[in-house]
């Protein structure tokens, strides 16, 4: 995907409560998927990447960016009605209203955007969240992760 620009348009966090509250609103509606994986989900996720190829460049950068992961949150709501699909959207912008914009990459007309909270001196992200509106998926990765290690893997 062609990357459309970086942007800072504001210094918030994202909020773990806001994101969490939307999650919960709408896992339960037809046409929503959602996984969570708290702190023990994660160590075994971690536990699998790093038995499965060691040897493998990939694997090992992965390990790297996985290193500050403290839990993951996907929801998938592409397959709901199109009034819930536009409902949980306007849930979610709301939610990100005000957080640190990281990036926005755009696609054929499609958008992604990436928040999180950064801190230039330490060279760390914190919180990200990853929104794509059209294809009805939002991605909540809890901790803290090296924006070089994550550079490396986005230049791929």
């Amino acid at each position: 995907m062609p990357l459309a620009g970086f942007a800072q348009a504001s210094s918030g966090k994202v909020s773990k409560r806001k994101v969490a509250s939307v999650i919960s609103q709408y896992k339960n509606k037809a046409g929503v998927d959602v996984v969570d994986l708290g702190w023990l989900g994660t160590s075994l996720l971690k536990g699998l990447v790093r038995y499965s190829d060691a040897d493998d460049e990939d694997t090992r950068q992965a390990l790297m960016m996985m290193k500050g992961l403290k839990g993951i949150s996907v929801m998938s709501y592409e397959e709901s009605d199109p009034s819930l699909k536009a409902r949980i959207t306007s849930h979610l912008e709301k939610a990100l209203k005000g957080a640190e914009l990281l990036m926005e990459v755009k696609d054929e007309g499609d958008k992604v955007r990436i928040y999180g909270t950064s801190d230039e001196k330490s060279g760390k992200v914190r919180d990200v969240a990853v929104f794509a509106p059209s294809d009805g998926t939002f991605i909540f990765l809890s901790g803290s992760f090296n924006l070089e290690d994550i550079s490396k893997i986005m230049d791929k």
